[in-house]
């Protein structure tokens, strides 16, 4: 028996492949998608939560150590430098020490100083403080003048702000005010202000 070739139409079949292969492969193409699209989704909210996040933690930094100093002083030869070390969340111990002119004498001073941080940052933001030291007094010579120089035991009460900046919360500046009271009647005074304005580095 002949057997009667059966034209086959190529396109068509090929058609027909090419639209099995496409059904079979949408859903799983879909599929693939739609985790990219949560992957994508995922790494742009997380991102700008992580770099808060990274902010926030360098921001909250503990610096237990402090040194500072005033650079502008140098320039009309006034110094001073202090180190202080958090012992504690709301307690910090410092060793500072001060030579400058005042109303016509030299003054000479070393304090220890005992700070509370009532935020519980040492060393950072707001603080109260007390101290007791030593101070030297050397007046200029006067011819008509009392000789007041000497030198005396002091005991103080001061109050500081601390500011930390910067992305790695390592620069620091200062400021506070306060006073000194000093044990020693001959000296011609019976107190001395205390000023502070320095800048620093924490770690």
């Amino acid at each position: 028996m002949r057997r009667v070739p059966i034209p086959i139409d190529y396109e068509a079949a090929a058609t027909e492949q090419r639209g099995r292969l496409t059904i079979h492969l949408k859903p799983y193409l879909m599929k693939r998608l739609r985790l990219a699209i949560t992957a994508l989704a995922f790494v742009a909210a997380a991102s700008p939560a992580f770099a808060q996040s990274v902010d926030g933690s360098r921001s909250g930094l503990a610096r237990p150590n402090l040194i500072s100093a005033n650079p502008i002083g140098l320039l009309f030869q006034w110094y001073n430098a202090e180190f202080e070390h958090a012992v504690a969340p709301t307690v910090s111990l410092a060793v500072a020490a001060s030579s400058y002119d005042f109303d016509n004498a030299r003054y000479g001073s070393v304090d220890g100083i005992v700070r509370y941080y009532p935020a519980a940052r040492a060393v950072k933001g707001f603080s109260i403080g007390a101290s007791v030291g030593f101070i030297d007094i050397n007046e200029d010579p006067c011819e008509f003048c009392s000789d007041d120089s000497g030198s005396s035991a002091t005991v103080g009460v001061r109050a500081d702000y601390v500011w930390i900046i910067g992305r790695d919360q390592h620069f620091s500046a200062q400021a506070g005010v306060g006073a000194k009271r000093l044990f020693n009647n001959d000296l011609g005074t019976e107190g001395v202000p205390i000023g502070r304005l320095s800048i620093g580095w924490a770690w």
